[in-house]
């Protein structure tokens, strides 16, 4: 298993942010029981995002108590409504009095008496205990709550992810800094090695004449290296190939890669008594004799 792109997968960050499904939360916790290099990036990562949360967390706004408890008023009692209830005589039904809430006997002419507030009665008033108030303001506050997390955790998420793509190209360039440096610190090395003698091939005037190439030939090994300062890229179905000259004969000495800039190519070995060497484009795979007239650079021993 290539441990190290399942770590780069991004699993274990959705697995510490809790996104998985539960299969993914499962197989997470298996392999880390069996890697520890597993463990120990899920340790790391847990750590992170809860550093990243301490670092940035937004509290609730402080007047966000205030403003829901201001919205909630539970003392509210619906008022008292005025009643109006309808007198009525032995003769007549026209006298319509406003009842208070005083009982009153009245007595009309007839001595019939008439009772008023005939449907008042003891007030009765429903009183909502404290405990059920606090309750729904609780609950109002933990769902208000709950939507404020999720969308924090939907920002850490975000953040997450461009934390991630950021190291990934840290990453990336901090790689190309090290090919780099390992290229000009060879380089270095072939130029002051008494053991290798540099070569410059330049450009051909008709054919190519900005194109710089370095040899390196150990005269003693016969090995031989390459640095491609300046050559055109190859067309397709070409490729450049690497001639020393002995004994007035082409002697090949391989192929160059299709990417040969920034980099020192060890070609094949040569022969003693080497007195030049020459680049030529050839048709990819290379042949057995140089194409002359294809000739780019060349330089003298």
């Amino acid at each position: 298993m290539n441990i190290q792109a399942y770590i780069e997968s991004g699993i274990l960050e959705e697995y510490v942010l809790g996104t998985v499904s539960s299969q993914e939360k499962q197989e997470v916790e298996c392999m880390s029981h069996i890697y520890p290099e597993i463990k120990a990036e899920l340790l790391r990562t847990e750590d992170a995002l809860e550093q990243y949360a301490l670092k940035y967390q937004t509290p609730p706004p402080a007047s966000l108590k205030e403003s829901i408890f201001a919205q909630m008023n539970f003392d509210k009692v619906p008022g008292d409504v005025e009643e109006t209830q309808i007198l009525a005589s032995s003769e007549t039904v026209d006298n319509i009095i406003p009842i208070t809430k005083k009982a009153e006997v009245l007595e009309n002419k007839e001595g019939a008496k008439v009772v008023t507030n005939v449907f008042d009665g003891p007030e009765t008033r429903v009183l909502t205990p404290a405990w059920a108030r606090f309750a729904v303001a609780a609950c109002v506050l933990l769902a208000l709550f709950a939507g404020w997390s999720g969308m924090q955790m939907k920002g850490l998420k975000t953040e997450v992810a461009s934390m991630k793509s950021s190291n990934q190209e840290l990453a990336f360039e901090m790689e190309t800094v090290k090919k780099v440096y390992a290229y000009k610190e060879m380089l270095a090395g072939l130029y002051s090695s008494p053991e290798f003698k540099v070569v410059k091939m330049t450009g051909i005037p008709a054919k190519s004449p900005e194109s710089v190439v370095a040899a390196f030939w150990n005269q003693q090994t016969n090995e031989v290296m390459i640095d491609v300062q300046k050559l055109p890229p190859a067309p397709a179905g070409k490729q450049y190939q690497l001639w020393s000259i002995v004994d007035g004969a082409p002697v090949d000495i391989g192929m160059l890669d299709a990417e040969f800039q920034g980099k020192v190519l060890k070609m094949k070995h040569t022969k003693n008594g080497s007195v030049a060497f020459a680049i030529t484009l050839e048709k990819a795979g290379g042949s057995p004799t140089p194409t002359m007239e294809e000739m780019y650079v060349m330089g003298k021993v």
